[in-house]
Order: C-alpha cells, then structure tokens, then sequence
C-alpha cells in the first residue's frame, strides 16, 4: 500500500527529533531516527548488470567508531541536573482531517505516481526505445553472479551495459530471444575480476515501452497503486483518510515529544562536558556522511561543494550535532533513573523480540548489527519518551 519508505525505531543519531514516516506495516515509532531506513531491502540483479557503474562500498571508506553510552560514564549528576521534566505543557494539536485535504492528497497520489506506457510487441527495436528485457549471462558455460535479470527496462544506446550488448538488440525482433557474444572491456572498474573475459548473454525481448497512458483516479489506478488492497475508488479514499489521521495522530505524538524535550533540556543544568560521548556523536556522524558519499562514489570535496558549505562548516555542523546530542543522552540517563524506567534482562530481550517485529528483522541479526549497548540506549529512550508522553499537560487551543 503506497510505500513512503520504512523509517525504525533503530539509530541514536538525531535522537527525539524525527516524525516517522513508513508502510501500512510499520509500527509508531515517533520521536527515534533510523538508523535503517529500508530494512530488508535486497539488491537484485538488475540492478547490477555487467556496465552499471558500481558505487564505492562502506568497506572501502572510513570504519564506525566503538559505540559510546551515557550509561557508560560515572555519577549523572556530575553532568547533568535536572529541572521541570514532568508536567511539561505542550501546545494542542490538530487532528482534524478534513475533506479538502484527502482530495489534494489524492490528487498528489495521481500526479506522482509511476506513469503507465503503452506495451509495443510486434516490430523491431531502435535505438533510443525503452525495451523490457530478460537476460541472462554465462562465462565459461557458467550463470554469473550480477549478470542475469528479468523484467528490466533498458534504454537502447544509453550505455547501461557493456559494449555491443545494447547495439546487439537493435533491429531484432520484438519478442525474440537472442545470444549475444561478448567481452567484458579491457579495464572494467566495476569488477576487475571479469577484464577482457568472454561472456554470453541470453536476451528475451519482452516489448518496447510505448506512448505514456496518462493516470486516472478510477479503480484500475486504484487497485495498481495499491496492489489490489483497494478495489475502488471510495475504498481508496477511506483508505487515504486513515492514512492521513494516523499520519496526523503520529505528527502530534512526535511534535509534543519535541517540545516537551527542548523545554526539559533548556530547564536542565549542563555541569561537565561529556567529552568521550561528544567525540562518539561526531565520529559517528562523520562516519556516516563519509560512508554515503563513498557509496555514491563521490569524495568529500564534492559533497561539501553541493552542499555550499566550507570543512570548517561542515566540522562546526558536526561538533553542534555531537554537542546537541550528548545532552539528550545525559537527559535520557537522568530521567531513566529519576524514575527508576530501566528494565531487567528478561524485559530487554521481549522488548528486543518487538523491535525486531516491528523493524521486519530478526533479535539475532538486530544485536549483530547495532549492538546490545546500542539497542539497550534505543529501548531506554523510548521508556523516556513514553513517559515524556504520559505527563504532557496541552495548552487549551486558542
């Protein structure tokens, strides 16, 4: 159903700062980044076809620094005291949805989503048609790893495979399968491994994208947009209005979560600086900046360029980062003990079986990945929100 991007509870990076959003599927979890933003997302074939570019991996680039946790350090309120931080007033929220709304959101839906083209398959291919393919490809007599797809639209003389493949299809007929007999180039950067090698693709020409097929708000655009879980208008638009009340409802959540934070933080006395958690929050976002340029195979010049900011602006970013969250991380601390929120052991492992459930991961592969420190802090600072939440007194709307 309309997948925005799956966004988890799962990440202490902007911690308390987030309103999530995600599938049908996926559970409230206001006031939390993620960490993963696509759990359980797999990288198909086609999607790394022999003359695709690929990017640079987080293997290549610098490494995650130890984690670091508050709950780590001495005495709390060596760093730390705190004010008001029960009881806090918020401003009311909004939740009213209102008709006009779910119309311009539905109108949106329309004009976004994914055209539909018309399905050519008598004729020949071109140069510069879209054409939907399955390939296959062999070495040695052997199906290898990256070179076999289905269903793959692929602009003739664009250049996404490697010479000859794309030049191969031009002028076959729409529907054949051929046999193409090629070799990898010379100096072929996304895989060394394969240069100047022999290899024989398979390609069954499937169709030839045609004209674009405008979309229409009708139950085919419907049941398409929606994989078949509505049928109908009127069920889309029901479906539409829960979303947006229940997109409205977690808006509010997070929005009184931020606002009741910020107050405690700013009634709250800083005493020492926390310097090791300090050093983490920034290692730990450079690490992250770092790893994402390096998967899109750009340095860090070029970042800093598209971003229109300086070294020293981007390490000033940093520092403010690591410095903001530091100090929710020794609020979070203080509070969990103020008010005795920490769990046992057998409490962590069942709240851990419910962020698995929620995340679509497994409790094992959760503790590989972040850490029993990590996913320790992430339970905590939930406890703190949930009780953040429980004591919020709303201002009266005016």
């Amino acid at each position: 159903m309309m997948k925005k991007g799956l966004a988890v509870v799962l990440g202490v990076f902007m911690v308390f700062s987030m309103a999530a959003c995600g599938d049908k599927d996926k559970k409230e979890t206001t006031g939390t980044t993620a960490a993963v933003e696509t759990v359980g997302t797999e990288t198909t074939a086609a999607e790394t076809v022999p003359g695709e570019t690929d990017a640079g991996t987080a293997a290549s680039g610098p490494e995650m620094p130890e984690y670091v946790s508050a709950f780590d350090l001495g005495d709390i309120s060596e760093y730390v005291e705190l004010g008001e931080y029960k009881g806090i007033q918020v401003k009311a929220q909004d939740l009213e949805v209102t008709d006009e709304e779910i119309e311009a959101e539905i109108k949106a839906q329309v004009e976004s989503a994914v055209p539909s083209y018309e399905q050519v398959t008598e004729g020949t291919v071109a140069k510069g048609d879209v054409t939907n393919i399955d390939f296959v490809g062999r070495m040695d007599g052997e199906v290898f790893s990256s070179g076999s797809g289905e269903g793959f639209d692929l602009t003739i003389g664009s250049g996404q495979f490697i010479p000859g493949f794309e030049d191969g299809l031009i002028g076959k007929n729409i529907g054949d399968t051929v046999v193409l007999d090629l070799n990898f180039p010379e100096d072929y950067k996304p895989n060394p491994d394969f240069n100047g090698k022999a290899v024989e693709f398979t390609v069954t020409i499937n169709y030839v994208q045609g004209k674009e097929i405008p979309n229409e708000l009708n139950d085919e655009f419907v049941s398409k947009v929606t994989n078949g879980e509505c049928k109908t208008v009127d069920e889309y638009r029901e479906y539409m209005r829960k979303e947006r009340e229940n997109g409205k409802a977690a808006d509010a959540k997070s929005n009184k979560v931020n606002e009741a934070l910020e107050k405690i933080e700013a009634d709250a006395t800083f005493k020492k600086e926390a310097k090791e958690l300090i050093q983490y929050y920034y290692d730990s976002q450079a690490y992250q900046v770092e790893s994402m340029i390096a998967m899109y195979g750009i340095d860090m010049d070029s970042y800093l360029s598209t971003m229109g900011m300086t070294e020293e602006q981007y390490q000033e970013e940093l520092q403010k980062y690591a410095e903001q969250n530091t100090r929710w991380q020794l609020l979070t601390r203080a509070i969990v003990e103020a008010e005795n929120l920490d769990f046992s052991e057998e409490e962590f492992e069942s709240k851990l079986e419910q962020l698995a459930s929620d995340t679509g991961m497994t409790v094992d592969s959760l503790k590989s990945a972040y850490g029993e420190a990590m996913l320790r802090d992430i339970l905590r600072q939930q406890e703190v929100q949930d009780f953040v939440l429980e004591t919020v007194v709303e201002a009266p709307a005016e």
